[in-house]
């Protein structure tokens, strides 16, 4: 398991930050030269770049509560509005924690499971050490900005979705739009799960991901 610079136990963020290329080239000079990558949201989008840009590293690509674009557009409607990410940005700026706690809280919004998996995510989160403020503002701008779209005719290796049901991020809606660009990929749908399905329902995500990789 990978930490992104600036968050968790990878404190140091780089020099001149990050974009997504540099992103992507930060997580391979930690994995192995050749491996299954599991994404979850930014990472997921960070992963399909690598999958993309070095398909002889990737042997599998698993997509949790991620696409390769995730703020809206005119061709691309199912994703998160633009202006309430810039939001979202320009707020955590002003109120680091406050803004931490709604974002935390939209991870498992609409789940059955909603406040124990929130007790859960807010541990975790407070057992390591607090996230770099300009990493989070500079992930951000990745999703805002990026759009791997173009790009998904070259994807080479097996490839799998894995969505929440109620997911806020990344409504499930996405899987159409998603299935036109990917018709070869595979798509597990967890029911009444949110942006977090391995926190909500980890039985369930395990089998949909074990079934896979084992594949």
């Amino acid at each position: 398991v990978i930490d992104m610079p600036g968050h968790g136990n990878s404190t140091t963020l780089p020099a001149g930050g990050f974009d997504l290329t540099r992103l992507a080239q930060l997580l391979l000079d930690s994995a192995p030269e050749k491996a299954s990558w599991i994404g979850w949201s930014l990472g997921g989008m960070a992963a399909l770049d690598i999958a993309l840009t070095y398909p002889d590293k990737v042997e599998q690509l698993v997509m949790i509560g991620a696409q390769p674009q995730f703020v809206q557009s005119d061709d691309w409607p199912h994703a998160m509005n633009k202006n309430n990410v810039a939001s979202f940005s320009e707020a955590l700026q002003q109120d680091y924690q406050g803004t931490l706690k709604l974002f935390l809280g939209l991870q498992v919004r609409g789940t059955d499971t909603e406040k124990t998996v929130l007790r859960i995510i807010r541990q975790q989160v407070a057992s390591r050490p607090i996230a770099n403020n300009e990493a989070l503002r500079l992930g951000l701008e990745i999703l805002i900005n990026a759009n791997l779209r173009p790009r998904l005719s070259h994807l080479q290796c097996p490839t799998q979705f894995i969505l929440g049901e109620c997911d806020m991020l990344v409504p499930i809606a996405a899987k159409q739009q998603l299935q036109t660009l990917l018709p070869q990929a595979r798509f597990d749908v967890l029911a009444k799960a949110s942006h977090a399905p391995f926190l909500s329902h980890p039985e369930a995500f395990n089998n949909a991901l074990d079934s896979f990789l084992e594949s």
